[in-house]
């Protein structure tokens, strides 16, 4: 494929170099490597963050100028369940804040391998159900996230589900990574492309997020039936090994009588509203995705600026 976007040239070069020197640093390295680099991205402009414990999970709380009152985001952030923090998504969370007009809330959910699967989830659905005992009705509620963030916000309306708990208004997301296994099509047909993620880095992050365990429709929800669930948007690049996964689940979501809104990004590397600094469309699937927050929880668009 040509690439035509610089911002993508200039983007697969660094992340070129950055791979090059991964399976050289331990995890502990790489988490710390990645908060620095993501970390150091600016909040959007007029947000306020507070620091929450929310029934025993460190999270946090962003709230952007006019926000609409009762409105929120519980985002779910990525890193394959062994990396990524507050620190890393925190200026990616302000950004859907802002663009949503809501406040947004993120957690430090445990990561493998120290906390293998159930323990993430477990985390997730305690903070789901704090949330709602705030106050917040699950009518005014998006939920998120993107990669194994997507994996984890996916799972966690499953297990809403299960325990019958009200769903919220809507499920975004962004290029989610939704099988353990790396049987998808697009590992065969957009592996050369892809310039973040390889069929090793997946089985070596499911490995530690399963830890030793089966895998089931919550650690790969494109085995769940997605029946119930609320209306989603999904938002994944053709560059990325893990469409697949968004395809996949899209089409059974679709079966199952669930509203879906697949918007598949030519040219688009995984997660890149991530590095919207280098990525200039990240910007743009941001926007597009705040509407869409909008839509679900009919709250009135910004005044322009």
């Amino acid at each position: 494929m040509a690439w035509k976007d610089p911002d993508i040239e200039t983007f697969r070069a660094l992340w070129k170099k950055r791979a090059a020197t991964r399976g050289q640093v331990t995890i502990p390295e790489q988490r710390a490597t990645f908060d620095a680099d993501m970390g150091a991205i600016p909040l959007a402009p007029g947000c306020v963050v507070e620091s929450l414990d929310l029934s025993g999970v460190p999270a946090e709380k962003i709230t952007p100028t006019g926000a609409a009152p009762g409105k929120a985001l519980l985002y779910l952030h990525g890193g394959g369940h062994v990396f990524g923090s507050l620190k890393s998504h925190r200026h990616l969370v302000s950004r859907f804040a802002v663009a949503a007009g809501v406040t947004a809330f993120h957690i430090d959910y445990r990561l493998a391998p120290e906390h293998p699967y159930p323990a993430a989830l477990e985390d997730a659905l305690k903070v789901y159900k704090q949330i709602l005992a705030t106050g917040i009705a699950p009518e005014d509620v998006i939920v998120g996230g993107e990669s194994a963030g997507g994996n984890l916000a996916t799972a966690l309306l499953l297990k809403v589900r299960e325990d019958g708990l009200p769903q919220p208004a809507g499920l975004y997301l962004l290029s989610p990574w939704l099988d353990m296994t790396t049987a998808g099509e697009s590992y065969v047909k957009v592996g050369a492309r892809d310039p973040i993620i390889t069929r090793e880095g997946i089985e070596m992050v499911s490995a530690a997020y399963l830890g030793g365990k089966p895998d089931n429709a919550f650690t790969s929800p494109v085995r769940a039936d997605p029946t119930g669930l609320p209306p989603m948007l999904i938002q994944v690049g053709s560059e990325e090994v893990l469409l697949s996964d968004s395809l996949t689940f899209a089409d059974h979501a679709a079966m199952a009588g669930v509203e879906v809104k697949l918007h598949v990004w030519p040219e688009m590397p995984h997660a890149w509203p991530l590095f919207h600094v280098f990525i200039s469309a990240g910007l743009a699937a941001i926007e597009e995705a705040g509407q869409w927050m909008r839509q679900r929880l009919d709250t009135k668009l910004r005044a322009a600026a």
